[in-house]
């Protein structure tokens, strides 16, 4: 059941964004009582982390095939990100949530640094990580701003997480 809540609600902030997340209508959409809501989510932000976490799985996996593919599809997307930035925002208002979210932020870097074939504590994977989430913001603010493969594949290649077209060897660290 816990599942079926998740997935119906994913499938609202997907369709709607996360205004659309309120108890009658996730409850509605999942063919749930409001109680079982509760039952398993007893606040909004449970529910928005385990939303998060669920997101990243339903998102496409490039892998190994395409790192920067992967990282676009997570942080550039305008829904994922106002989506992100509304788990951010309760994490602001319930302290015990920022180690989750925090927790949940290593993962993603580490599912990308993998990616790359880099270490979970990888500075040059950490720093992509974290300027792509600013370009993810920045196109949310500047509707013609755009950030393509391209740009984002230089980014890559700056951090030495990618060779450039003449690079000779391996990527540089």
């Amino acid at each position: 059941m816990r599942q079926r809540i998740l997935s119906a609600a994913l499938d609202l902030v997907e369709r709607e964004g996360v205004d659309a997340l309120t108890q009658p209508r996730i409850a509605k959409a999942a063919g749930v009582r409001q109680s079982h809501l509760t039952y398993y989510f007893p606040r909004k932000p449970d529910l928005l982390v385990a939303l998060l976490q669920a997101s990243h799985e339903r998102a496409p996996r490039a892998g190994d095939a395409d790192p920067v593919a992967e990282a676009l599809a997570l942080m550039l997307d305008r829904r994922r990100m106002r989506f992100f930035l509304a788990i951010v925002l309760a994490a602001a208002e319930e302290p015990e949530l920022r180690p989750i979210l925090a927790a949940h932020a290593h993962e993603l870097t580490r599912r990308i640094a993998a990616a790359f074939g880099r270490g979970a504590d990888d500075p040059a994977a950490t720093a992509f990580v974290d300027l792509m989430r600013g370009a993810g913001l920045r196109a949310l603010l500047e509707l013609d701003m755009r950030f393509d493969m391209a740009e984002a594949e230089r980014l890559a290649a700056t951090l030495g997480l990618l060779r450039r077209q003449g690079d000779e060897g391996e990527p540089r660290p």
